[in-house]
């Protein structure tokens, strides 16, 4: 089967390195996998999105076709608004509810989940640089793309070992809200 993600944000937000953990993880898997980054030259702060393909079939091309992603998850509005018409109607998207701000109309294009991505990393794990790693494990649980057991073990490999254990709780975090997640209409 073949999954087109979509993870968008700010620059320094960690979408990027999400997408690189779940393309390792989907390789390590044997599958073919690629992402692919789009950013402005703003290092933090401008719109960020990264590409996640994931087929069993060789991949001819690296960025996901629009109007065809599936899941998109975004942690920042300019991302959002930059990037959401990539998602088919239907599709789902995951968003940070205190950034994230979608018009009446796309609630009822596609089906949104309010997940406080950036509360989550902050509040309950300790350290707000784990807010990719919350929402790694978030896009992963819901877009059923991977092994969560095998992802999880390669964010554990890519990961400095002193974050190691904030990364693990907020993975854990990620995937137990994901779990408790409705659509919102």
């Amino acid at each position: 089967m073949k999954y087109q993600l979509r993870f968008c944000g700010e620059g320094g937000q960690g979408v990027i390195t999400a997408g690189e953990i779940l393309a390792k993880a989907a390789i390590k898997e044997g599958r073919n996998a690629f992402k692919a980054s789009t950013y402005t030259s703003q290092v933090r702060g401008g719109p960020t999105k990264v590409d996640i393909i994931v087929d069993e079939n060789e991949i001819f091309f690296p960025y996901a076709v629009e109007g065809e992603v599936s899941f998109m998850l975004s942690t920042a509005d300019k991302g959002y608004h930059s990037f959401k018409d990539g998602v088919c109607d239907g599709g789902v998207i995951v968003i940070e509810p205190n950034l994230v701000h979608p018009s009446k109309e796309d609630y009822t294009r596609w089906k949104i989940f309010e997940i406080p991505i950036i509360t989550i990393a902050k509040e309950e794990v300790g350290n707000v640089a784990t807010q990719s790693v919350v929402a790694l494990a978030i896009a992963a649980y819901m877009s059923k793309c991977i092994d969560i057991d095998a992802l999880k073990q390669t964010m554990l490999d890519m990961v400095p070992a002193k974050t190691k254990e904030a990364n693990a709780k907020a993975f854990d975090l990620g995937i137990e809200y994901a779990k408790k997640a409705q659509v919102v209409s």
